[in-house]
């Protein structure tokens, strides 16, 4: 398979931020970092209706189980889709899927794992997906991306492993924002270019030096792990 480049004008980007007011720090001059990355894909040239950020109580599970079809599907075989959540994480049992994570808002139903799987399935026309959360048990998602039997390509990259609670710092979602700027420390074997591999090795050392935490990566055996996210900026 050719390699694949990312290509922001041909991708679909959803970004839940649920619960956030737990991370709320007044020394961090930053912000919540769910609408950094949302700003990061407006400004790198993803369509404002390709670029969907879902906030606190948007981002209720019937709200988003009625617009995830139509915006799937608006999509083509060379689409990349990015999913990116923070938020609460939890185990759900009793699905169908052997691994689940659970995007909880206290106030709303959590829309699962198994939804926004079946949602994909039944509705997306491209091929590569690529799952990011930064919240606690996320590493399912990642075991998800791995062992999943799909006519789809799947990655997962997670905060943490499937039976761990997560950090409530966003050393994470800041691994993932340096690469898509091109951070160059990310980029080791200097071709000048940051790739999913790239980043997910960073992460994983970020998060075990920062956070004292492991993080997860996963990927269906037809994703291509050396997708281009950035070329390295000086």
């Amino acid at each position: 398979m050719p390699k694949k480049d990312w290509n922001p004008r041909n991708t679909k980007v959803l970004i839940l931020g649920l619960g956030l007011s737990d991370w709320d720090d007044p020394e961090d001059t930053i912000g919540h970092r769910d609408t950094v990355l949302h700003d990061f894909f407006k400004k790198a040239g993803v369509p404002d209706a390709q670029n969907i950020h879902f906030r606190d109580e948007e981002g209720d599970r019937d709200s988003l189980l009625a617009f995830l079809p139509d915006f799937l599907a608006d999509s083509d075989e060379d689409t990349l889709f990015i999913f990116h959540y923070s938020g609460h994480g939890d185990l759900v049992e009793d699905t169908e899927l052997a691994y689940d994570v659970c995007f909880c808002h206290p106030e709303a139903d959590s829309l699962t794992l198994q939804d926004l799987y079946e949602a994909i399935e039944d509705n997306y026309n491209g091929y590569h997906v690529l799952l990011m959360a930064d919240c606690c048990y996320s590493g399912n998602i990642a075991r998800f991306a791995a062992t999943i039997d799909s006519e789809y390509y799947y990655a997962g990259l997670t905060s943490a492993l499937s039976d761990k609670t997560s950090t409530g710092a966003w050393t994470f979602t800041d691994c993932i924002i340096e690469a898509f700027r091109g951070n160059a420390t990310l980029d080791t074997d200097e071709n000048s270019t940051i790739s999913l591999r790239e980043l997910a090795q960073y992460a994983k050392q970020q998060m075990r030096e920062q956070e004292s935490q492991k993080s997860d990566f996963g990927h269906s055996d037809s994703f291509d792990i050396e997708l281009s996210l950035a070329v390295v900026r000086n």
